[in-house]
C-alpha cells in the first residue's frame, strides 16, 4: 500500500509554523530547517540514526509544516542523501519542499573529485540529483571554502547549473562573509542566574531560547536543527511562536564577548 502524502500546507494551518524569504532570493522557506545530516549510515558516525529509524521524524517534521531539508552527499558516504529521497518520495509532495544539498568534500579516488573546480561541481550535482531522484536541487551549497580553486571558476560554475534548471538557487555553507583569520575560540562563561529567569519567565527550555534569540536576528531565515527524537521537533516548531524583547536579547548577550568564527572556510 502506497503511503499517502502529507501537505505541508495543513501543516502550516495546524501549527501556524512561518514561512519567509531565502536570503536575497524569492524561495519561501520554513523557519526551521530540517538538518539530515543525523539520518545515515553508523560506519560514518557513531551517533547516526538508520533509515528506520529516520523516517518517522522526517514524516513528522512535514506534518509539523516544516518543508525545508538540508543534506550533504558526503554524509554518511552519500547514503544520507538516498535516505532523503526515499523518505521524501515517500511522505511528501515535491512541489512544496525544499530541498538544499552541498558540494565540496572528496567523494572518490578520482584526483577531479573533490573541492569546486568546474568538472567537480557539474560531476557531483549530476550524483546528487540521480541519488535524490529529483530534476532540480532548490538550493545548491559550497560546503567549504576551497583556496585552490579560482572563485570565478567556482561562481560560473554554478551559474551554468543555475541556468541548465538542474539547480533553481545557489548558496554558501559553513562560510563567513569577511573571511576572517580563523582561531581557537574560548569557551565562554554563561550567566546562569540571567538564563534562569529567562526560562522561569518564559517558561520554555534554554534549547527553545537559542532558537528564539537565532530567528530574532537579522539575516537568519532559517536555523537548521538535527533531531534524533520527535519531541525535539515539535519544541523547535514552538520556539518559532516566542518573542523576545529587546530586553531579553540584551539579558541574553551582555556577557558575551564576541569571537572569531569557529569552523571550517
Amino acid at each position: 500500500m502506497a503511503n499517502e502524502k502529507i501537505s505541508v500546507v495543513d501543516g502550516i494551518k495546524k501549527t501556524n509554523i512561518p514561512y519567509g524569504r531565502l536570503g536575497s532570493s524569492g524561495l519561501q522557506v520554513s523557519r526551521i530547517c530540517l538538518g539530515m545530516m543525523t539520518f545515515g549510515d553508523t560506519k560514518w558516525r557513531e551517533w547516526i540514526l538508520n533509515e528506520e529509524q529516520s523516517r518517522p521524524i522526517i514524516k513528522r517534521a512535514l506534518e509539523l509544516g516544516i518543508y525545508f531539508f538540508d543534506t550533504a552527499d558526503v554524509y554518511s558516504f552519500s547514503v544520507c542523501e538516498e535516505i532523503t529521497e526515499r523518505a521524501l518520495n515517500d511522505f511528501a509532495i515535491r512541489e512544496e519542499i525544499v530541498v538544499a544539498t552541498k558540494v565540496f568534500r572528496t567523494m572518490s579516488d578520482g584526483p577531479n573529485q573533490k573541492v569546486l573546480s568546474r568538472k567537480h561541481i557539474f560531476d557531483a550535482c549530476d550524483a546528487s540529483l540521480k541519488r535524490l531522484n529529483m530534476d532540480y536541487i532548490d538550493l545548491y551549497q559550497i560546503h567549504r571554502w576551497d583556496y585552490e580553486t579560482p572563485i570565478e571558476e567556482t561562481m560560473e560554475a554554478l551559474h551554468d547549473l543555475v541556468k541548465s534548471g538542474k539547480v533553481r538557487c545557489i548558496g554558501a555553507s559553513t562560510g563567513n562573509r569577511t573571511k576572517a583569520d580563523i582561531e581557537k575560540q574560548e569557551k565562554e562563561k554563561k550567566s546562569e542566574q540571567s538564563e534562569t529567569a529567562m526560562k522561569r519567565a518564559q517558561s520554555v527550555k534554554p534549547t527553545q531560547i537559542a532558537l528564539a534569540w537565532l530567528l530574532a536576528k537579522r539575516g537568519v531565515n532559517a536555523p537548521i536543527i538535527r533531531a534524533s527524537k520527535m519531541y525535539q521537533l515539535e519544541e523547535a516548531v514552538e520556539a518559532t511562536k516566542i518573542s523576545l524583547n529587546a530586553e531579553e536579547i540584551n539579558t541574553l548577550e551582555e556577557l558575551y564577548t564576541p569571537h572569531q568564527i569557529l569552523g571550517h572556510f
